[in-house]
């Protein structure tokens, strides 16, 4: 639905510049066109444009004046360092992270759900000299996209990850040709074994993922390992899996403490 056709509301501009800031998110490496975010939000490009001049004003928001691409703003940065103590899977989950790169060798990575995103928070590498860095520290992308993706999804009620996927499907063609019906079967798959297997996420990339609970039972995050796709057989997956569940299970126990 355009934006023009919804009746202007204070909710609704507090909605929109979210929409805006979470496109923004999603190209915090490479920056954001205006057609990028328009595409993303659904916005008229007038509206994103007055959205964003706002945001900037705020601190919010940056804009490079040569390329004219968009930037979340460094006030977005400080708001993250002062709700950080309260969201520190990051810091709990820190020597786990750090224990599976050192007894693999390959990379690990650390997620959290935004919405219908998955936010990399985490990222160590192995000894292995070939490294699978398919994602940077602080890249937002689709849930299901990623292999710590699918394991969010898979911890997630069924209605409510098949409603993320069906939302999620057209944004799919920016990350390869996986569709929304392959990664359905990926994450029923993995709510079966109970750990993600993800051979779309990028040529010759293999990963293995599973995800993260609180104490009640809600999602937490999800941690994937992932290599060249010959250093992560089946037969080695099975090794790793165990491995994985064992410091997801004395992350979960901290997070109960803490």
């Amino acid at each position: 639905m355009k934006d023009d056709a919804i009746k202007p509301t204070g909710t609704q501009s507090i909605a929109r510049a979210a929409a805006v800031l979470r496109a923004l998110a999603l190209r915090s490496q490479s920056g954001a066109r205006m057609a990028d975010i328009a595409r993303e939000t659904g916005l008229e490009r007038p509206t994103a444009h007055r959205i964003l001049q706002g945001l900037i004003a705020e601190g919010m928001a940056t804009q490079n004046e040569g390329t004219r691409r968009y930037y979340l703003g460094p006030f977005i940065y400080e708001l993250g360092l002062l709700a950080e103590p309260r969201f520190h899977l990051r810091e709990i989950a820190g020597q786990a992270v750090a224990f599976l790169a050192e007894q693999t060798g390959d990379t690990v990575f650390l997620a959290v759900r935004g919405g219908n995103d998955a936010l990399c928070i985490e990222r160590k590498a192995g000894s292995f000299p070939i490294k699978a860095f398919t994602v940077e520290v602080g890249s937002r992308m689709p849930l299901g996209i990623g292999c710590g993706g699918i394991a969010m999804l898979a911890a997630l009620p069924e209605e409510e990850a098949a409603s993320i996927l069906k939302f999620n499907a057209p944004r799919l063609a920016e990350y390869g040709d996986v569709t929304a019906t392959q990664l359905a079967e990926l994450v029923a798959a993995a709510r079966g074994r109970g750990y993600a297997i993800n051979p779309h996420r990028a040529p010759g990339i293999a990963a293995v993922g599973m995800a993260v609970r609180h104490a009640d039972g809600g999602l937490a995050g999800s941690i994937s390992i992932a290599a060249i796709e010959n250093r992560l057989p089946s037969e080695r997956i099975e090794k790793i899996a165990p491995m994985l569940r064992a410091e997801i299970r004395k992350i979960e126990k901290m997070l109960r403490a803490s």
